[in-house]
């Protein structure tokens, strides 16, 4: 699920901003939706199409979806989810810290220069302890860390 702005096409209430939903392997684009003027990402990403199965698929997005709404939504209708852990949810990351990151299934990073800017991202795959208290919607803790540095 990823947010666009159509920049090039302005309206009376300025530029439109789609929310869309898009097959990684194909690029295809399932559904779309307008997000509404004065309003933005956050509360389009549940009002998505009902025609819509998300029954074990998994979705990825952007740091600005995660949000524990969209996780519950994404659980509610069989689906599972990949976000990326940022500083939109202060208390996430240092509760994280305390998984086994020594005993990661996957640590990969990338580095690259891109839009005029150094990005670097990191994923980390491990097993959460029993007990951990993140009050996230989950069985299996699968978390990305992504970041970039000017």
């Amino acid at each position: 699920m990823d947010g666009k702005t159509l920049r090039g096409s302005r309206t009376r209430n300025g530029a439109p901003h789609l929310l869309a939903a898009i097959r990684h392997d194909t690029q295809t684009v399932l559904a779309q939706r307008q997000i509404e003027a004065k309003s933005n990402e956050i509360p389009a990403f549940t009002r998505r199409p009902r025609d819509l199965d998300l029954t074990s698929v998994v979705i990825t997005t952007d740091a600005l979806h995660t949000q524990h709404d969209h996780a519950h939504h994404l659980v509610a209708a069989s689906g599972h989810y990949l976000f990326i852990i940022k500083g939109n949810q202060p208390t996430l990351p240092r509760r994280l810290k305390t998984l086994p990151w020594r005993e990661a299934i996957l640590n990969d990073r990338t580095d690259e220069t891109a839009h005029g800017r150094r990005e670097i991202r990191r994923m980390k795959i491990c097993t959460a302890r029993p007990g951990l208290r993140i009050s996230w919607p989950w069985t299996r803790i699968h978390i990305g860390k992504s970041g970039s540095a000017a």
